[in-house]
């Protein structure tokens, strides 16, 4: 580790204050999109296909680029690249907050989630040098407690300014914040370098995994049409799969590459990475579509859908942060099999919850499913670690978060692509004896159709009218527990993993007795 030449040496306080600050600003930024989505797609004119993006472009770009950043921060500076990701961070919320159109949305979105990337690992290996020992656990511990919290107030704070303000204060209000991350950076943070750190940046990698993961998004968005674009929704998908096998060839003649095969043939590292897809994938997905369930078939504002969801964000907080402490009373796979037992039974509660009980009725579930989640995040980032060095576990965090966001943004593209042909299905199904125009039937589709469904009366008489709100509600609820019940299983391939993962640790404990015993014997 090197340090700058400055007069002012890092003020480790004021440096913590920072980070919890970027890191709180960042996991916020998911939860109180969520909310403001369908507000969003009525003044942008997009539906829910659309939608989607305004998700996943922030967590493709997060995915893509997060561990390559972090061998930026090590090379160039680690306050450097904060810096450099704060301002990128600013203009992107600028860009975010002022779009006029979807496509000039979700490039703001890019470029947060490329934003982001800048700072989580710059920001870790900030707090790393400026801490030591037991006070180094302590402080990282304090980022994940602040994450959760984050996590929980972003709904209830999303849907206050989307209802009260505007949903593009949910994106103007990171500016001042962003001025005081600049400001402290400066004053209170020592430039650091990585010793002996390679110049090589996995540039390759970084655009092959980006241009996969973005055929595979994009093919399943073009397979919820109709006709033509499956055809070519189905050749984006067969090209991304013909992508992730290039990129698996060329990291393997890689150096410094983003997928470390050494690290990936590590069976611990390799389970606590799929699982973490997994987890991203379910979760994301489950996130999407409640949050548009909420609005849409319960008739919830943005801000009291935040308030819906407050609870299962607080939840998924605290337990996420106790989970750490539990582990030095109960095995890892224990506590992990527990959480995705925990996750699978809230998904299956809410895919059979009738939709007459309403929110009450998703209570219970929406805790099991926190009960899950919270823990499951954070006891796949220890599982991984701790078949890690010390010296790799940036690199090895960085892998983690790039596989959990990977699997969130494919998860946002494969609920809203169940969504959309499950509902489509049953809404044809419904209203086959209703004439209704292609375009009546696209404004069933719409963000906000709900609100709308008394205006599509052109040619129909009082009692149709009332036929198409009770098909379109009926199969929204349809459209949402069917997509749950299709991802039950995820969890359980989860808890697979973290037997599978139990049953290495001991083989190699056999395998070490073992070879312990014959060196006894030849004594």
């Amino acid at each position: 580790m090197t340090l700058s030449s400055s007069s002012h040496p890092t003020n480790p306080r004021l440096a913590l204050l920072e980070i919890a600050v970027v890191f709180a600003i960042l996991n916020a930024d998911i939860t109180t999109v969520n909310v403001a989505l369908v507000t969003l797609g009525k003044d942008l004119h997009a539906d829910l296909a659309d939608l989607q993006w305004g998700l996943n472009s922030y967590m493709l770009a997060f995915a893509a680029l997060i561990v390559a950043a972090g061998r930026v921060a090590d090379v160039f500076g680690r306050r450097r690249c904060l810096l450099a990701g704060a301002i990128l961070f600013a203009v992107a919320s600028l860009l975010c907050g002022i779009a006029s159109t979807l496509s000039v949305f979700v490039i703001g979105r890019v470029l947060q989630g490329a934003a982001g990337a800048l700072m989580v690992p710059a920001g870790m290996a900030i707090i790393s040098n400026a801490y030591g020992g037991e006070q180094r656990a302590l402080a990282l511990g304090t980022l994940v407690g602040v994450s959760g919290v984050a996590q929980s107030m972003g709904p209830l704070l999303g849907g206050f300014l989307t209802a009260e303000v505007s949903w593009r204060w949910v994106f103007l209000m990171n500016l001042p914040l962003v001025a005081v991350i600049m400001i402290v950076s400066v004053r209170s943070i020592q430039e650091s370098h990585a010793e002996n750190a390679s110049h090589r940046i996995d540039i390759a990698g970084v655009i092959i995994l980006a241009a996969a993961l973005t055929s595979l998004l994009l093919g399943l968005n073009a397979a919820q049409s109709p006709d033509k674009d499956q055809v070519v929704g189905l050749g984006l998908i067969a090209l991304s799969l013909i992508l992730f096998v290039i990129l698996i060839f060329v990291e393997r003649r890689t150096d410094n590459a983003i997928l470390d095969g050494k690290l990936l043939r590590l069976p611990s590292f390799l389970c606590s990475c799929v699982a973490s897809f997994l987890l991203g994938f379910v979760f994301f997905l489950f996130l999407f579509i409640t949050a548009v369930y909420l609005q849409e078939r319960l008739g919830y504002n943005a801000l009291t859908a935040g308030i819906a969801l407050a609870p299962l964000s607080l939840v998924l907080a605290v337990t996420g942060v106790m989970s750490g402490r539990l582990t030095t009373r109960f095995s890892l796979t224990t506590l992990l099999i527990s959480s995705c037992v925990l996750l699978a039974s809230g998904l299956a509660i809410l895919s059979f919850m009738p939709a007459s009980y309403g929110y009450v009725g998703m209570v219970v579930p929406f805790l099991l499913i926190a009960a899950g989640v919270g823990p499951g995040f954070t006891l796949l980032n220890t599982a991984g670690l701790a078949a890690i060095s010390a010296d790799r576990s940036g690199q090895a965090t960085g892998m983690i978060y790039m596989f959990r966001f990977a699997g969130g943004a494919i998860g946002v593209s494969a609920a809203s692509a169940l969504h959309s042909a499950i509902f489509r299905r049953q809404l044809v199904f419904r209203l086959s004896e209703t004439p209704l125009s292609f375009a009546q039937q696209k404004l069933l589709e719409q963000p906000g159709a709900a609100e709308r469904i008394s205006r599509i009366d052109n040619g129909l008489i009082a009692s149709q009218v009332e036929q198409v709100r009770q098909a379109f509600h009926e199969s929204f609820v349809a459209a949402f527990t069917g997509t749950l019940r299709l991802n039950v299983s995820v969890p359980i391939a989860i808890a697979i993993l973290a037997m599978m993962l139990m049953m290495r640790k001991k083989e190699g404990t056999k395998q070490t007795s073992s070879m312990d015993a014959g060196a006894a014997a030849d004594l």
